[in-house]
């Protein structure tokens, strides 16, 4: 099969506009002719990402990370370049079946990667054994919460003997004792007890798909420890950084659209045997910084489902906090009788499971009716808070559709009039964070370099511009002085022997160096006017012919001041002589 041409990756990268792609990853705001974001890629207070719909690229003015569609990909969701591409031909609907891949192989942690392997490794034997007589009572109990063969070999389900097994199989595999405590699969003792033992099992995953640590759940009746026991923090696993499913779902995100969150791992399997498939599980922990940078890889679209007792409505009131924060778009699943969705489905059924989740209420609407529950609404001080509290909520809105709408849900709910929430409105300022639009600007890029650097990026602007300055600077000119424009100055004649018009999207498909794409960006950014002739042209490049004349005759001198030679020496005289003669 043939491999990827640049003409194909090009193809491929024209299938989307790069808005729509970045777009499911943050929330843009429109600033002129491009978007605005606040870039992923350093800690950004305001929005300092700029994505431009016209070049197909985004820069940050900040740390001036930027790029092309694929780009983004690659260092957002941190996947090679190729994975990034078959992303995009995919978004595009591009056919890629006649083509061959051969991908990357991820960075490995030789210090960490025993501790993998020994969970792989007790996954296995784990898996083994619930097939075995030993856990007859076990699968009786997968059987009676309506586990499929299926559902346990997708969500790789095991079980944990009574006996110690784990210790002798590291050892047999070449691990020492040692390593085999420090995974936190085998407790230091002796003997060298399993960690788990007479337990269901349930693999945690890290977001590559590599078993991190595990879940063991008690399955009689007459067992007296807690029902759940979830692996201790390792070097391997860390809990603010573990989503349950998370390395399943990317496909069914990205056919649903969105990311449903979930209070545990038997959450998201009851929603599996619903045919729901692109859920996750927080796993009782608060949502993390890193646990949203996760959900970011994603989608912007959450709906989170926690359980629908008191203690879960708490905690979805600080996740949704949280996901608002970074921007999300979230809604909300509450789930009747303070059940969870194990419960609800077997109590209601799939359909109406089903009928639950395609219905989300907004943030807006779950706040409303939280904090409603939790006021005397007989008491006029708890009904005034509450008003209050609540226009600051909707006063967040940019819609005014939406601000009409629950100012008439809080007009009901509060008892006051829809008035006195407008006049209440009007005294409150929102204080909303300013986002400044901070372009690099011709003037402030000519005020950081000299003539010479000016003139050399001015010329590559408008080479990037027009064919036409491009071979006019490879006839007269064919050198800069700066190493990285000279550089960029070959990619572009280059990239116009196989192409008419430039675009600065495709071009940096062709360059790896990083410091040159950053340059690239930088220059392609620039605000300088449109030429009406060719004159600005000759003046860029006899200012840079005047510049290498000058670095010429530095040489010169030089050599001449460590020449002995009376002959050299008058030689080297006569070409600074004839250099000085020619300015």
């Amino acid at each position: 099969m043939p491999r990827l041409s640049n003409e194909k990756i090009n193809e491929i990268r024209q299938s989307v506009d790069i808005v729509d792609v970045i777009g499911n990853y943050l929330p843009l705001e429109r600033r002129g002719r491009n978007y605005l974001a606040r870039c992923p890629f350093h800690n950004d207070d305001h929005p300092s990402m700029s994505v431009s719909p016209e070049k197909q690229i985004y820069r940050c003015f900040v740390c001036s990370h930027g790029g092309n569609v694929f780009t983004f990909l690659q260092d957002y969701l941190k996947i090679s370049f190729m994975e990034a591409v078959k992303m995009v031909a995919q978004m595009g609907n591009v056919d890629l079946g006649d083509f061959t891949f051969y991908e990357e192989k991820p960075h490995v942690n030789q210090e960490l990667e025993p501790y993998y392997l020994m969970h792989e490794e007790a996954n296995r034997i784990y898996k083994h054994y619930l097939t075995t007589k030993l856990a007859l009572e076990a699968n009786s109990y997968l059987s009676q919460r309506h586990l499929s063969k299926d559902i346990i070999d997708y969500f790789e389900i095991g079980y944990a003997p009574e006996q110690n097994i784990l210790l002798k199989a590291f050892e047999k595999s070449g691990f020492s004792r040692m390593q085999a405590y420090e995974s936190g699969l085998v407790i230091e003792s002796e003997v060298g007890y399993d960690r788990y033992s007479n337990r269901i099992m349930f693999p945690l995953h890290n977001s590559e798909g590599r078993v991190v640590g595990f879940s063991g759940r008690i399955y009689q009746k007459n067992q007296k420890e807690s029902k759940y026991m979830n692996s201790p923090e390792s070097k391997i696993f860390i809990k603010g950084e573990t989503l349950y499913n998370y390395h399943r779902i990317k496909n069914d995100v990205r056919n649903e659209g969105k990311v449903i969150i979930l209070e545990g791992f038997m959450d998201v399997i009851a929603l599996y045997k619903a045919g729901i498939k692109n859920t996750v599980a927080i796993m009782g922990t608060a949502l993390t910084s890193q646990h949203l940078k996760m959900l970011k890889r994603l989608s912007n679209d959450i709906v989170l489902c926690l359980d629908g007792d008191q203690a879960g409505k708490n905690a979805m009131i600080k996740c949704v906090d949280a996901l608002n924060n970074e921007g999300f778009h979230t809604s909300i699943v509450v789930i009747p009788d303070a059940m969870d969705p194990d419960e609800f489905l077997e109590a209601k059924g799939k359909d109406e499971l089903i009928a639950l989740f395609k219905n989300p209420i907004s943030a807006v609407d779950f706040k409303l009716n939280y904090y409603y529950e939790r006021i005397n609404v007989d008491n006029y001080e708890d009904r005034k808070n509450y008003l209050e509290s609540m226009v600051k909520v909707i006063m967040q809105l940019d819609d005014i559709v939406d601000q009409d709408y629950y100012i008439g849900q809080l007009e009901k709910k509060s008892g006051f009039s829809k008035e006195t929430i407008h006049h209440l409105m009007s005294q409150q300022t929102l204080v909303k964070k300013p986002i400044p639009f901070r372009p690099v600007t011709y003037d402030h890029v000519s005020r950081l370099i000299d003539k010479y650097q000016k003139a050399e990026r001015d010329l590559l602007y408008y080479m990037m511009q027009d064919k036409k300055y491009a071979m006019e600077y490879e006839a007269k000119a064919g050198y800069m002085y700066d190493k990285v424009n000279r550089l960029i100055a070959s990619y572009i004649i280059d990239y116009y022997r196989q192409y008419v018009i430039l675009e600065v999207a495709d071009l940096i498909n062709m360059i790896d160096d990083q410091d040159i794409v950053k340059r690239i960006l930088e220059i392609s950014s620039l605000h300088l006017p449109q030429l009406e002739s060719n004159q600005a042209i000759d003046d860029y490049i006899k200012i840079i012919q005047e510049k290498l004349k000058i670095e010429r005759i530095k040489q010169l001198e030089q050599e001449l001041s460590q020449t002995y030679d009376p002959r050299q020496q008058a030689k080297i005289l006569q070409e600074i002589i004839e250099s000085k003669d020619k300015e």
